[in-house]
C-alpha cells in the first residue's frame, strides 16, 4: 500500500501544474454554469410574467366586447376567461423558454472563461502544454475581470456626461 501511495504522490509532484490548471478549469466552468443558472432563473420569471400579463389582458379584453348582445355569448366568454386564468401550461412553457434564453445568454457572455475552463478540464494529462496554457489563460482572464469589473479600474464612469 505504501508503494502505491508513494507512486500517487510522485505523480502529483511531477504534474502539479497540470492539476492546478484542471482545478482552475473546474472552478471556471462551475462559476460560469452557476451564473448561467441564476440568470436563467431570473429571465424565466421575467419572461413568463410578461407573457402572462399580455395573455391575461388579451383574454380580459375578449370578455368586454361583443358583436351583438347575447347572454349565452357573455357566459361562454366568462367561462373561457376563467379557463384561461386557471391554465398554467402557458406559464410553464414561457418559464422554460425564458430559462433557456437566459442560460444561453450567460453562456455566450462567458464563452472565453468557459472555453478555457473546458479546455483545461477535458485535456488529457499527456497534453500538458495545452492544459497549462488554458490554465494561464484562465488566470489572465480572471485578473482582467478582477481589475476591471470588481475594482473598477480602467472603466469609464457611466455617470460622467463627457463619456456619453
Amino acid at each position: 500500500m505504501a508503494l502505491s501511495l508513494s507512486r500517487f504522490t510522485n505523480a502529483i509532484k511531477n504534474n502539479y501544474g497540470k492539476y492546478l490548471a484542471k482545478a482552475a478549469g473546474a472552478a471556471a466552468v462551475g462559476m460560469v454554469a452557476y451564473d448561467a443558472h441564476i440568470l436563467g432563473k431570473l429571465n424565466a420569471d421575467i419572461y413568463a410574467q410578461s407573457k402572462e400579463a399580455n395573455r391575461c389582458s388579451n383574454a380580459f379584453n375578449n370578455t368586454l366586447y361583443q358583436t351583438e348582445p347575447s347572454l349565452i355569448q357573455s357566459k361562454i366568454k366568462k367561462k373561457l376567461f376563467n379557463f384561461e386564468m386557471e391554465n398554467n401550461l402557458f406559464r410553464l412553457w414561457n418559464s422554460a423558454t425564458g430559462y433557456i434564453s437566459g442560460f444561453g445568454e450567460m453562456l455566450i457572455s462567458g464563452v472565453v472563461p468557459l472555453g478555457l475552463g473546458l479546455t483545461a478540464l477535458l485535456t488529457p494529462l499527456k497534453h500538458g502544454k495545452i492544459c497549462k496554457g488554458a490554465g494561464i489563460g484562465l488566470v489572465a482572464v480572471g485578473a482582467i475581470k478582477l481589475v476591471r469589473d470588481i475594482f473598477g479600474l480602467g472603466e469609464k464612469n457611466p455617470l460622467n456626461s463627457r463619456y456619453k
